[in-house]
């Protein structure tokens, strides 16, 4: 009986937000103007970002509390709420955060 009640409370007690894996992931993200938005984040610091014909490479991330940051070549920001699993841009020259829908994330594997 015992067993049963540990697993109904598992159910109830909530998980600490988990921040991204910064050495292999994959993410399709929805964004304001740009629509599919697709980020890599690799071994060693480096991040790419694809949409619509444009491709941007950067390097490293940061956290600051509970968000983390990932800056790219072109100027653009990522940024990432572990609490609440929520993605926004800042675009390069723009000041207004662009809130993203998350429609994937999954870890990379390589392929030969």
């Amino acid at each position: 009986m015992s067993y049963r009640a540990f697993l109904v409370l598992l159910f109830f007690i909530p998980f600490p937000a988990i921040s991204l894996n910064f050495s292999s992931t994959f993410l399709r993200l929805n964004c304001p103007e740009r629509g599919l938005v697709e980020v890599i984040l690799h071994a060693y610091g480096h991040t790419q970002e694809r949409w619509r014909g444009h491709f941007e490479t950067g390097a490293g991330h940061k956290r600051s509390g509970d968000t983390e940051m990932m800056p790219f070549a072109n100027g653009d920001m990522l940024f990432h709420s572990i609490s609440n699993d929520a993605f926004t841009y800042i675009y390069d020259g723009e000041t207004t955060p662009r809130y993203c829908a998350k429609l994937d994330e999954r870890p990379v594997y390589p392929s030969f």
